[in-house]
């Protein structure tokens, strides 16, 4: 049985593992094994509407290894790294599935500095997991437990997040977000309102099964058409769990990691704050951010996909700056996962340093993308691209055709059964044929397995 994708446990929230027993289960383990010193675990979740049973699950199994849990209710996945950083807890566990629909969850990870899990460790877990599994253990609460509420703790990351701008930067700045109906519908807003922002928000108001739909990061389109009817300094569009966020300018133009990082990174480097002059960024880039980091005589360094993977290369290789074209950006002086409001305030606070009158469409002006197409294919099951001789052979001729002006990636989700084929290309129409041929090849090879 495989548990862990690239972002801890998620799938369907009615179905195995995510019943009750299971779940329990998974609690058990987790606080049997690396919950050591510390006053408990620390809980938080999104609005799905099947986070609270799966909090009760998770605590019934943590409280039968001895263990208290302190359940922050309804906050961004990032709250949870920052206050296990900066305090005297066991472990951190998210209830999400962060930008998936209201019927998937998911169950993140967080060992007591506030970093995800590593690989070594999820594995340990899922072998003892499955263990108790074939063995039908049961969790049969026995241990008095006194679990506790940790709502008075969100204040501390808030003040944190508020902290990273001077005071009242924002006046005057009318700013757009979109809270996916998720866990940064409270906060988001506060944070900013609190710098004297003009704020107008959208998608605030979870009913349990809205979280994503039609909003957020995954559709910034929204914010965008808001942003250029209010004329509005900026936008952003967080997703279900707050851990990500892509930004629109100020012409309601849709900026996504590629640009954030690009913009970030030429900042710091101006500034002599871009420690080691290197950016972690994955194979998704767009090879137009690549051209544009050499043009600024910045190092890129390249890692696997996930924010796990990115904080990884930035330990090795001494940087502080990381991310994803998805939004996932990693401020590693700040936090050591990636925080969708930190990254809005990060960006903020460039486009008011000086006279305040930084426009966004300026900064990304230089960064010259690249057409990219990304198609994703529902597969019956994930066989090893190595092992499918005609889609290999096909996307080795695609390389050659492209050469240096394009590139291919073909490779399937962590977290469903899904093929991703990713093309970059001079000629758009061109790039969409072939990625489609990979899809149509590759089907055609697994059907057969």
């Amino acid at each position: 049985m495989d548990f862990f994708g690239t972002d801890g446990i998620r799938g369907n929230s009615n179905e195995f593992p995510f019943d009750n027993k299971t779940v329990s289960l998974i609690g058990y383990v987790l606080a049997k094994n690396i919950a050591k010193n510390g006053n408990g675990i620390l809980i938080g979740r999104d609005t799905r509407e099947s986070g609270n049973r799966i909090l009760k699950a998770l605590q019934r199994g943590i409280n039968e290894a001895g263990v208290k849990v302190i359940d922050l209710g309804v906050v961004p996945t990032p709250a949870v790294a920052y206050l296990l950083k900066h305090n005297n807890y066991q472990a951190g566990i998210v209830i999400s599935a962060s930008h998936n629909p209201y019927h998937d969850n998911g169950i993140k990870f967080f060992n007591s500095k506030g970093m995800k899990l590593a690989d070594a460790i999820e594995t340990k877990l899922e072998k003892e997991l499955v263990k108790y599994i074939n063995d039908k253990k049961e969790i049969v609460l026995k241990n008095k437990i006194k679990n506790q509420s940790g709502k008075s703790l969100i204040k501390q990351y808030q003040n944190f997040l508020i902290s990273l701008l001077p005071k009242n930067s924002l006046k005057n700045k009318k700013i757009i977000i979109d809270c996916a109906n998720g866990a940064s519908y409270k906060i988001a807003q506060d944070v900013l309102k609190k710098l004297k922002a003009t704020v107008v928000v959208i998608n605030n108001k979870p009913t349990g099964k809205n979280i994503n739909l039609n909003c957020g990061a995954l559709h910034p389109e929204v914010v965008s058409g808001i942003v250029k009817k209010e004329n509005a300094f900026c936008g952003f569009a967080f997703d279900g769990d707050a851990d990500r966020v892509i930004a629109v300018d100020d012409k309601g133009v849709v900026r996504d990691g590629d640009y954030f990082l690009a913009v970030v990174a030429k900042h710091l480097k101006g500034n002599n704050k871009l420690k080691n002059n290197t950016l972690v960024i994955t194979v998704m880039a767009n090879l137009g951010l690549l051209k544009a980091m050499k043009e600024a005589g910045i190092n890129t360094v390249v890692s696997k996909v996930g924010d796990r993977y990115v904080y990884e290369d930035l330990k090795k290789h001494k940087a502080i700056l990381g991310g994803e074209q998805s939004g996932h950006i990693i401020f590693k002086n700040l936090l050591d996962t990636g925080d969708g409001i930190i990254s809005a305030l990060q960006l903020l606070n460039i486009l008011v340093a000086g006279s305040g009158n930084n426009k966004l469409s300026d900064l990304c002006s230089w960064i010259k993308k690249y057409p990219q197409i990304l198609i994703n294919e529902k597969v019956v099951k994930k066989v090893p691209i190595k092992d499918l001789p005609e889609t290999s052979k096909l996307i080795k001729n695609i390389e050659l055709k492209l050469a240096d002006n394009g590139r291919v990636l073909v490779r399937y989700s962590g977290t469903e059964n899904l093929l991703r084929v990713m093309i970059e290309g001079q000629d758009k129409t061109e790039i969409k044929k072939l990625a489609q041929d990979i899809i149509n090849i590759a089907k055609q090879e697994i059907s057969k397995l």
